[in-house]
């Protein structure tokens, strides 16, 4: 399910997320790694005790700036105002409830009569978890710049400090929501993908037949009234 998504999500993003867009998120992330870089110059100006060599700090400065820098292109617009509001469902929410269920653990076969249903906004959902992935992945790339870089800074000071830098449960905290978008998101398009194909190869759901009844009949009273 994953591999299939992953097809999707490579497919669909070229035309999502448009080159310039794409060069406004380099130009951004490279921006912020440069500021963050020269913070952390400064910081150690004023801070360095001696205990980290200056090459291996240069190291973990950069990786840092880097992380920092990817994690600040997820503040650049993906897509345009609006992208990720979901779409409105036009169905009931007893309907939605059992398209849901296809989107679980060991679904279902699709119901003939969800057909509509299951199609219906699969486009625009769609796109918003090729775009929600897509800035999912540039946070989960950044958390591992900076996690790189902190590891290494207790790597080069375990010798001559004994506490621990920089380690803390928040390493936790952003992996789990990047973690949700990007990963989730393409299990959510590859299963999505194999709804579409199921959906599809069904037969339209025809509609419903007309009131029963004589033709050319009005309804309600036969009574007429004055002036008819």
């Amino acid at each position: 399910m994953f591999k299939i998504g992953w097809q999707v999500y490579r497919e669909r993003l070229p035309a999502l997320v448009s080159v310039q867009r794409r060069r406004r998120i380099v130009v951004v992330g490279v921006i912020v790694a440069f500021v963050a870089l020269a913070g952390l110059v400064v910081l150690g100006l004023f801070f360095d005790d001696g205990s980290v060599p200056v090459a291996a700090a240069v190291v973990v400065a950069v990786l840092f700036a880097s992380g920092i820098g990817l994690i600040g292109t997820c503040f650049v617009p993906v897509g345009p105002k609006g992208w990720n509001v979901p779409p409105i469902p036009g169905i009931g929410w007893r309907t939605q409830e059992a398209v849901a269920r296809y989107y679980r653990r060991n679904p279902p076969a699709v119901d003939p009569k969800h057909r509509d249903a299951v199609l219906h906004g699969m486009p625009e959902t769609r796109d918003l978890l090729v775009r929600a992935a897509f800035r999912g992945y540039l946070l989960l790339g950044g958390w591992a710049l900076a996690l790189l870089a902190t590891v290494l800074l207790n790597v080069f000071t375990v010798s001559s400090n004994d506490d621990i830098v920089g380690l803390s449960a928040v390493w936790i905290l952003i992996p789990a929501s990047g973690a949700v978008t990007a990963i989730g998101g393409i299990r959510t398009l590859g299963r999505q993908e194999q709804l579409r194909v199921e959906a599809e190869a069904l037969p339209p759901v025809p509609p419903a037949p007309p009131a029963r009844g004589r033709p050319g009949n009005p309804k309600g009273s036969k009574l007429s009234l004055p002036g008819d």
